[in-house]
Parts: structure tokens; C-alpha cells; sequence
């Protein structure tokens, strides 16, 4: 891809709610030209929050994605309003409103409208640390201590027989 700066990536194990009506379920049905995860996008009451949750490239309320084209020829005939983040022959990147993304659905030199694939990955998961379990760091610490010490005593122990052997 030319001009492309930003890694996307999609979680595809996300659990969505509220996807019951009918133009949902016709929209994501494999006749569809969108995938069912922007369908789901742009009939999510909060967009912006479905986007960061399932990793999706999102800023000034549109969506990033990937425009298949029949042919390279047809970048040509792409509505001007849509913005091209790069293109490389048959596939565009850009960045779609809820309503360019109807617009697109209709156009017939579209193949398929998708969300970057360049990396997928699952949530990362969260641990917590108890406060009450020693670190490594901790331990080195107590470790150094003791050192310090047995070179303290040694060198102690080493004065005293000095002094002992003048007198």
C-alpha cells in the first residue's frame, strides 16, 4: 500500500450486543458488500466506544477501511467527499462516515468494503500484581545487603588480627 503510515487491527473475538433488527440482519448477511463488524459499527449507539472495543482505526466520526474495487480503473469514479489514506490498485484505504458506507454499498464497480487486516489480535489481558508478593528487585536488594555485610565483617575480622599481630 503507498502513503500508509498506521497500523489497524480488528478483534474478531469481541462479544456484540443488541444486533436484532431487520435491516441488521439483512445488512450482514453474506450478500452484503460491508462487513457485518462496520454494519455493526454504524448501528451502534456509541461509535465511537464500539470502535476503540474491537481495535477498529476511528477519528471524526468515520470509520478506517478497505475498498475492494472490480478494477484499478474504478479509483476514478470513488465519490469525491470519501477521503483516500493510500490506494494500491484495486484496494483503496480510506476513512468512511456512517453514510459514505451506505453510499458504497450501493456503488456496482464495489466488490467488498472491509475493515484493515493488516494485524489481528486478540484482547490483551490484564494482570494484577498483589501488593503483598516481592518482586524480583526486592530480592536482589536483600541479596546485595548481605554482601555488604560479609565484606564489612570480613574486613572488621582482618583489622582485629592486624592490631592483635603489632601488639
Amino acid at each position: 500500500m503507498q502513503n500508509i503510515g498506521d497500523i489497524q487491527a480488528e478483534n474478531t473475538e469481541s462479544s456484540l450486543e443488541n444486533f436484532s433488527s431487520p435491516i441488521e440482519e439483512f445488512r450482514s448477511s453474506s450478500s452484503s458488500k460491508i462487513h457485518s463488524i462496520l454494519i455493526k459499527w454504524q448501528t451502534s449507539e456509541n461509535p465511537n466506544e464500539f470502535a476503540k472495543e474491537n481495535n477498529l482505526l476511528y477519528k471524526e466520526n468515520k470509520i478506517g477501511v478497505y475498498i475492494y474495487l472490480e478494477s484499478a480503473e474504478s479509483l476514478s469514479k470513488i465519490p469525491k467527499e470519501i477521503t483516500i489514506s493510500a490506494f494500491d490498485e484495486k484496494i483503496i484505504a480510506a476513512f468512511v462516515s456512517s453514510e459514505q458506507l451506505d453510499k458504497l454499498e450501493e456503488l456496482d464497480f464495489i466488490e467488498r468494503v472491509t475493515p484493515p487486516d493488516l494485524a489481528r489480535t486478540p484482547p490483551i489481558p490484564q494482570v494484577k500484581i498483589p501488593e503483598s508478593q516481592t518482586t524480583g528487585e526486592n530480592q536482589y536488594d536483600y541479596l546485595l545487603w548481605l554482601v555488604i555485610g560479609g565484606i564489612v565483617i570480613i574486613t572488621v575480622g582482618i583489622f582485629k588480627k592486624r592490631k592483635k599481630l603489632k601488639d
